[in-house]
């Protein structure tokens, strides 16, 4: 049995880590379920690729060497041979070459892509991909704040999430039998939301402690790296570091001409050699020479783990394995511990199951932040109530409004961003940089919207615009088939009709919420920060019909 005043120091533990934090966990994890389907995203963002013909691997030869003798650096820094077609994919082919700079300094790259026209002539592009859904995970990672402290405030604040989740836990202890799973629907509103907030917590426990560990060794890995580096090996990790990345190297040009062997061929020498590797691309380094080498990223079956950081090398003319040291069932324990602690954050394993179960957890792991916060600042009312007090205190008042501010303004904020992939693309310069301005002008907005109107009003107003803005990625798509001159796209891949599928399921769920939100405002106790109403001291407050939000 634990004391009542241990059980005390956890609950105000928990509340007060829960507070600090919730805000950045509440966009951590809302952006981190949009991030389950980066890849899809990323396809609904790609516009179509004008006069672009489809080239069969049969064909891919004539087209890699044309790409190698007028692309020169393509050889060098890899030319990328995509094998799924997908719409992000903006041909067969794609590379990329250096920006003009001075040796030695910082630059950029510019993105091509290359493919045959009719008459068997290569035709190459430069063409700058979305980067809508890099950003997206980058707001997941980061919440926004620049590299590197994004990282370590996420690592830090990942850290207090752990502790939150402890505490949380010890607090419910002592009810946790009586109360399980139980859930109190009825006039008492916060008994109501508190059941479901410790029902969403126990039961999604597991997923909470696995996210707090990996993220916080992710979000840290690189200062505890360079501590360990300084006060352990002292200097000779680098070392160790560089032997480790030998084996994704590539052979050194010999400077004599080799026959490449086809990519079909290729895929059938991979097939034999490593068959439970799923490959997703072909990158060629220095096609032509006769040391030229294929690195082939994928996933291998029964491991967890992303497929960009594992894979095999062949040799480009023969097929041969010339290194597999970097695919899952090959790595030694640290990289296959480290890919590990990857894999189960992202959620890179079994498939699309695991990836629904993540997209699920992180939404109900962002309600619960946001449900944290409305509990506290419930619980202060009644205390404050019990004092004889009925108006809210400034502190409160403030709390409220940063938590409709901060959490419907980044969800709005992402949905217009993902709208703005097609309504800007070909009328803006960068589009890649006006996402981010459009996505913290609404954020922002959002803020001090919030804090203008207060919360009760603020909350109505900024779920109508969570609700505008997420119904707008469907109904862009709708238009762009019902005006093709507008010069938008509208693909029809199962994934990215999906993407419009699951956004308008959202917009309901807001619009929804935004009702419920009103008739709370205008029916429920007039001294709670959640009414429109004047509070009345004289009046004795009533409890709120049975209403489902705050």
């Amino acid at each position: 049995m634990i004391r009542a005043d241990i059980v005390r120091l956890y609950k105000t533990v928990h509340t007060w880590t829960g507070i600090t934090c919730g805000f950045s966990l509440f966009i951590a994890f809302y952006a981190g379920a949009l991030t389950m389907f980066q890849e899809p995203i990323a396809r609904w963002a790609s516009p179509p690729s004008v006069g672009v013909a489809a080239v069969s691997l049969d064909n891919a030869p004539r087209l890699l060497e044309l790409v190698a003798a007028a692309h020169p650096q393509a050889r060098a820094e890899g030319i990328k041979l995509h094998l799924r077609g997908h719409e992000n994919e903006p041909a067969r082919v794609t590379w990329e070459e250096d920006e003009p700079h001075e040796p030695g300094q910082p630059h950029g790259h510019v993105h091509w892509w290359g493919t045959l026209n009719p008459d068997g002539k290569l035709l190459a592009k430069p063409e700058e991909p979305s980067e809508l859904a890099e950003f997206i995970n980058d707001i997941h990672m980061r919440v926004g704040i620049p590299r590197p402290w994004g990282s370590y405030f996420m690592g830090v604040i990942s850290l207090l999430y752990g502790v939150a989740l402890i505490a949380g836990v010890i607090t419910l202890l002592p009810s946790l039998v009586k109360d399980f799973l139980e859930l109190r629907v009825g006039k008492n509103l916060k008994r109501m939301w508190l059941d479901a907030h410790n029902v969403v917590g126990i039961t999604a426990l597991p997923f909470h402690i696995a996210i707090a560990i990996t993220a916080t060794a992710l979000s840290l890995s690189s200062p505890l790296w360079s501590a360990q580096e300084r006060v352990i090996f002292g200097g000779k990790q680098a070392i160790l570091d560089d032997q480790e990345n030998e084996p994704r190297r590539a052979p050194k040009p010999i400077g004599e001409a080799g026959v490449m062997m086809p990519p079909v061929q290729l895929l059938q020498k991979l097939k034999e050699q490593v068959p439970d590797l799923e490959p997703r691309f072909l990158v060629f380094k220095n096609f032509g020479d006769k040391a030229a080498s294929v690195r082939v990223p994928g996933r291998e079956r029964g491991y967890v783990g992303d497929y960009h950081l594992g894979g095999v090398m062949l040799s480009a003319v023969t097929g041969e394995l010339l290194n597999d040291l970097t695919r899952p069932a090959r790595q030694d324990p640290d990289r296959r511990a480290a890919e590990t602690f990857y894999g189960l954050h992202a959620g890179h394993y079994e498939g699309a199951t695991v990836t629904w179960a993540y997209f699920l957890l992180g939404l109900s792991g962002a309600w619960l932040f946001y449900s944290g916060n409305l509990l506290w600042i419930e619980t202060r009312r009644k205390t404050a109530r019990k004092g004889g007090e009925v108006e809210q205190s400034r502190s409160t008042r403030l709390l409220g409004s940063a938590t409709v501010g901060v959490c419907l303004g980044c969800v709005a904020g992402i949905s217009l961003t993902i709208v703005a992939a097609k309504w800007l693309h070909g009328r803006v310069d960068d589009l890649n940089h006006w996402h981010e301005l459009i996505y913290y002008a609404v954020f922002l907005g959002s803020i001090a919207w919030a804090f203008a109107s207060g919360a009760a009003r603020s909350a109505v107003h900024l779920l109508w615009l969570c609700a505008a803005a997420t119904v707008a990625i469907p109904l862009t798509t709708l238009t762009a088939l019902l005006f093709p001159t507008l010069g938008m796209w509208a693909h029809g891949s199962i994934a990215t009709i999906g993407v419009d599928v699951v956004a308008f399921v959202g917009a309901l769920c807001f619009a929804w919420m935004a009702v419920a939100t009103r008739r709370r405002i205008t029916t429920g106790p007039a001294d709670s920060i959640w009414s429109v109403r004047k509070a009345d001291a004289a009046t004795p407050p009533r409890e709120p019909a049975a209403v489902a939000a705050e």
